[in-house]
């Protein structure tokens, strides 16, 4: 497969990934925003830049200038898809062609000003249904694999960032009422990722901080856990390297690097992760995602040279002799 359709297929799966996510937590927050007081629940969402509320929501839903806002997720992957549509189905085209063009309409860009939620939901029905289409039109060979890795990678980097963002949330007072504040923002955190039903019957009990987190991080059978999407996109690496290692080539350092973040959460129990710190295993994760992004990007999709088991090898010996030096 050539290297320019391996990407678009990726990035393609990314972004509808991507806005996936952005458009629950616009739909949550909205909803949140209504049932637990006056707190400004928006500002939190995007770190250290200054907005109001309604900036925020803009910023997340329409700005074009933002490349995560909703809308720009939604165009880039038509932009993407429309370059590989013999890669994919016409229904999976449909899908992505018929919400860009819902977008440029006058209806659509009052509802974007004046019903973010509503709006949100509708886009994510769209792109939902483009994934649901792939899972039920496409053949499981090397291009169904990429797109797969790239859902799942953007769903493990995604599901971390949010929940360092939505930190916050968890750290309240535990209150004696279930149906209290506190719950209503720990609910908020599950339906962020549609976990709030599965959480419930998984754990039988009350939301719990730690047990929230055990489940959106380290749950090994629910698809929108760190652990299950980290997983699934090693799976997804390993049988586009398979194919790599079969026609004699080297399967490049993405492999290992993504390994790594899978056994970081196949190997942890939550507590080990309280005593590292919430936040520096979050980053951790993400750190290593980026890198396994950047090593694939060179060795699959710009087809770039890898350094090789030789390079490596004579780089531990001058380490081990730096090394030797200094004792």
């Amino acid at each position: 497969m050539l290297c320019r359709v391996a990407e678009d297929l990726y990035w393609m799966s990314r972004y509808v990934e991507r806005g996936i996510a952005v458009s629950r937590l616009i739909d949550v927050t909205k909803h949140l925003e209504l049932d637990a007081g006056t707190e400004d629940f928006w500002a939190p969402l995007v770190g250290a830049i200054d907005l109001e509320s309604d900036d925020v929501r803009f910023f997340l839903t329409s700005d074009t200038m933002n490349p995560d806002s909703l809308v720009s997720c939604a165009r880039q992957a038509r932009i993407l898809a429309r370059g590989i549509r013999e890669s994919m189905s016409s229904e999976m085209w449909e899908e992505l062609n018929t919400l860009h063009v819902a977008l440029a309409t006058p209806a659509t860009s009052r509802q974007m000003r004046n019903e973010a939620g509503s709006f949100a939901r509708a886009v994510r029905g769209r792109l939902e249904s483009f994934q649901g289409l792939a899972g039920s039109t496409l053949a499981r060979d090397e291009e169904w694999q990429f797109i797969q890795l790239g859902t799942y990678l953007e769903r493990a980097d995604g599901v971390s960032r949010l929940l360092n963002r939505q930190a916050h949330l968890l750290t309240r007072p535990v209150g004696g009422d279930p149906t209290g504040p506190d719950t209503v923002r720990w609910l908020a955190v599950l339906r962020t990722c549609g976990s709030a039903e599965a959480y419930a019957r998984y754990y039988s009990l009350r939301v719990e901080p730690a047990r929230l987190l055990e489940f959106r991080l380290l749950n090994p059978i629910f698809p929108q856990s760190v652990r299950f999407s980290l997983a699934a996109a090693c799976d997804a690496l390993d049988a586009i390297a398979g194919l790599r290692v079969a026609a004699g080539n080297d399967p490049g350092p993405a492999v290992r690097t993504l390994g790594r973040a899978r056994a970081q959460v196949e190997l942890t129990a939550i507590d080990e992760v309280f005593d590292r710190g919430l936040e520096p295993f979050l980053t951790n994760i993400q750190e290593l995602i980026a890198q396994a992004s950047d090593e694939l990007s060179a060795t699959y999709l710009r087809d770039q040279p890898a350094p090789g088991r030789l390079v490596g090898v004579a780089r531990a010996a001058m380490l081990m002799a730096a090394q030797q030096q200094q004792q």
